[in-house]
């Protein structure tokens, strides 16, 4: 399942993003003034065993940041802002115009932003 293209302010810049859903979740990241820098972000997960017609997809993940649990949604402006922020301050040689870029293990991120113990909460889907 494929979003819409969403906005978000992020200390004074604007984003669009948008994101797909899946076995995998994939968030794209771009800013608004200038489409052609563009970061992807690829959560690859295995997702259960699937049943008969059934797939599976999550958006939620279960984590750990300074020893608490917390939820990471992929999906909610907060968390889509505190990737942002995080990318803006800490990993500014990924903002190239003209060359896309694709990060395929962004659990690594997420990883570099203090969480760990990752478990995506999986949905079913018909």
């Amino acid at each position: 399942m494929k979003s819409q293209l969403r906005n978000i302010t992020v200390d004074g810049y604007a984003f669009v993003y948008w994101y797909t859903g899946g076995s995998s979740f994939i968030l794209n990241l771009s800013p608004k003034e200038n489409k052609n820098i563009k970061i992807t972000l690829m959560f690859q997960a295995d997702p259960p065993e699937e049943e008969p017609h059934t797939s599976w997809s999550f958006y939620d993940i279960s984590a750990q940041i300074n020893g608490m649990e917390t939820v990471i949604h992929l999906g909610k402006p907060k968390h889509i802002a505190e990737i942002i922020s995080y990318l803006m301050a800490k990993r500014q040689e990924l903002w190239i115009q003209g060359r896309p870029q694709v990060l395929d293990h962004a659990w690594d991120l997420l990883k570099e932003m203090g969480y760990c113990e990752f478990k995506p909460i999986w949905i079913r889907q018909w």
